[in-house]
This record gives structure tokens, sequence and C-alpha cells, in this order.
């Protein structure tokens, strides 16, 4: 059947509009953290889609009714299921061009359905606005109800950087463009990973949305995403089957997928590489313009700003140390170990070996019982100059997560 604009015009009218919902999920936790609504048009049981519907609405002027009609289904529905977490609204953005933002219009909804504003996200796309002052405006008003900001398909750019800085949102959801075989594209693992430090920031949870595959939510993971989104986990469905059993062991199954394939995946083994040679070569060059009194000072300032350090330590070119094992704070350190200290010579470990000979830089060990604290770590090293032109070793033990 063709979906004409009369047949769209008789969906908004009637408020021929159902609500699926799909899971955000925490993979840590291994539960739902919130539900987006998706909303759809029905027509003699046929589903139309919301791109459909807003088309033609944006057409006819009545773009801000149907925004509305979805919210109050949307809401009706989340409130009658009381085993659900946060619900994802999404805000149709465009109308901000043309009306006078904040007009308490969510807020009010919401308290007739009796869902309070710390449960609701309300999602945007600002993409869609031209005057950024009214969305601001929206942004400031809505959040100082309690309601959470997303900012919805952050992609690539200058302009993705400067939406985020506009809304400073507390949600960032990184497009589906990005997500996409990330395991395998380098321009894409860099925008995803340039998102989530931007994120971390500015103190704001990530999702991945629209992830599909098993390798795509390993690489997401290990890049440091907070939340996922997509089919991988659960295409969207209407409450009746959201919260089956069948559901529930689909979760867990997918949890227990992903816990395999994390062991056996070339992809992560590849991406725990690479993050042990951003670790090292970080601290390379924050020590490499240091004077030898300020050494000690930055191994402390590194080791308390990462949390995955056990110990670091710098050796010169014959193998002694010239630095404190400096430790991690509030490390456990067991019976009959100790950190090592200023003078202890290091010149037939192979962490030193190696990069002494130029056998591997960096040098990354195996994970080892550590001599230091008498647990599970891995080392890695690399080199530097000092401002005499000598070699020094820089040593860091991880701690066995």
């Amino acid at each position: 059947m063709k979906i004409t604009p009369e047949i769209i015009r008789k969906i908004i009218e009637k408020k021929d509009i159902i609500v699926e919902f799909q899971p955000i999920y925490s993979l840590n936790t291994k539960k739902y953290i919130g539900l987006e609504a998706l909303s759809r048009g029905l027509y003699n049981g046929e589903i139309v889609t919301p791109f459909l519907l807003f088309d033609q609405a944006k057409k006819d002027g009545t773009v801000l009714a149907l925004d509305r009609i979805c919210r109050e289904k949307a809401m009706r529905a989340f409130s009658a299921e009381s085993s659900a977490p946060s619900l994802f609204i999404n805000f149709e953005t465009s109308v901000l061009n043309d009306i006078t933002s904040g007009t308490g219009e969510i807020q009010k909804t919401a308290a007739e359905n009796n869902i309070s504003p710390q449960n609701i996200v309300i999602e945007l796309n600002e993409s869609h606005v031209k005057d950024s002052y009214n969305l601001m405006m929206f942004v400031d008003f809505y959040r100082s109800k309690g309601f959470l900001i997303a900012l919805d398909n952050v992609s690539a750019g200058l302009d993705t950087m400067n939406r985020i800085m506009l809304i400073n949102p507390d949600i960032i959801k990184i497009d589906r463009a990005i997500v996409s075989h990330i395991e395998s594209s380098k321009y894409n693992q860099e925008v995803f990973r340039s998102i989530i430090n931007l994120a971390k920031q500015i103190g704001a949870m990530t999702v991945a949305e629209g992830v599909e595959t098993v390798d795509e939510v390993i690489t997401c993971m290990i890049m440091g995403v907070d939340y996922f989104q997509g089919f991988y986990f659960q295409k969207p469905e209407q409450f009746n089957y959201l919260f089956t059993n069948e559901a529930r062991l689909r979760v867990e199954e997918a949890a227990q997928k992903l816990n395999i394939s994390t062991k056996k995946n070339p992809t992560v083994v590849n991406m725990k590489i690479e993050s042990y040679k951003r670790i090292i070569y970080e601290l390379v060059n924050r020590l490499s313009c240091m004077e030898n009194d300020d050494l000690n000072t930055e191994l402390r300032n590194y080791v308390n700003e990462h949390s995955e350090i056990e110990c670091a330590f710098l050796i010169d070119k014959k193998g002694f140390q010239i630095t404190d094992t400096v430790m991690s704070p509030g490390v456990e350190i067991l019976e009959g170990y100790h950190p090592a200290l200023v003078g202890v010579n290091h010149d037939i470990k192979n962490y030193f070996y190696a990069i002494k000979e130029q056998i591997e830089d960096p040098f990354i060990s195996g994970w080892y019982i550590s001599n230091a604290t008498g647990k599970m770590c891995k080392t890695i090293s690399s080199k530097f100059y000092n401002r005499k032109g000598e070699m020094v070793v820089v040593c860091v033990d991880l701690k066995k997560q």
C-alpha cells in the first residue's frame, strides 16, 4: 500500500501512533539503564516510519502537535510498566526555530503520568536548530527541573565538538555511522576515541548507537564507552515483549558471548596493545623534558592519574634504578614482597634488556607475579634520552584487572 500525505494526516489527526522501546544496555551490570521510545504510525495494520510522519508534518505545519502526541504515548506506556528504568524521549528540535523554548510541556506531561524528571532523558539533535540561543534556553530550563539531556547522532567534525560544548550534555550518543565496522576502521576508531575523551572531560556518559555485531561491541567497550544500544542486544519492542523471560535470556546470552569473544577476538588483543603503547609513550613524552630532580614527582603524578598502573620507576643506561618505585595510592603489598629501591640493578631483566639491545620498543611482558606487591602484573617499558643525551628506561607495571 502506498502511504500518501492524506493517510499520514489521518494518522496524526486520529493519534494512531504506537510506541516501541529499545533498551540501552550496560555491559558492566548486565542491566538496562534506559529505554528509548520510538514512535511509529499505524494505518490498517501497516507501520508508517517516523521519517514519513515527521516529514509530512513539517510540510503541514503540524510537527509540534505530532511531537507532543509521540511523547504523550511514550510516557503513558512507560508509566504503566513499573519495572522499566529511565525513559529516553526524542524532542523534535526543529520546532525551537518557531516557538519560545522552555514552555514546560514535557514537564507537564511527565507530571500527568507520575514520572519523575530524574527518570527522563531528553534526546536532542542540535543540527536541526537555527537559533542556538533558543536551544540553550530550552536545555537550561529542563535541566533546572531535573531532566537529563542527551545529544543524539554525534559524529565527526568541528561542528560536532561545538555542539557538545554548547549543550554540555549529560549523555552523548555516538552515531551509528561511527560505530559501524569500527573494529576495522582506523578513522572511525580515532573519531570515536576523540568523542569519548571529550565526554570524559565534561563528565558526560556515552552510548554507542546501532551496535549490530560482537566485534563492534568489543571494540567500543575497549575504547571506553559506557553503554550500548542496537540490534545486537535487542530490536525495539512493545512492552508486551520487552520484559519477557526470553528477552532477559537473550541479554544474558549476549553477555556470555561477549566474555568469550573478549578473550579470543584478535581485535581485543590489538586494542589492548595500543592502549599499553599509549600509556608508556605518554609518560615518556612527559619525562623527556624534565630535570632529574623532578622525575620522581612526575612519576607520582602520572601514576596517580592512571588507576590501571600499579607502579612506575626509571633505570639508567647501565641497568641501575635511579628513582623510587612509585606505587599507586592504596595498593596492597603482600607479606614478603617490597618495591625495589634506588640503586637496584635490573640489567638482566627482560624489560631492560629488550630496550637496551633494541630488540623491542616498547617492551610488553606477559602477566607475572610482581616482586613489588606479590600480585599479578604486566610490565611495559620504553626509553627516552635525558638532557645529557643518556638513555633512560621507563618501566610501568599494570595491575591485573
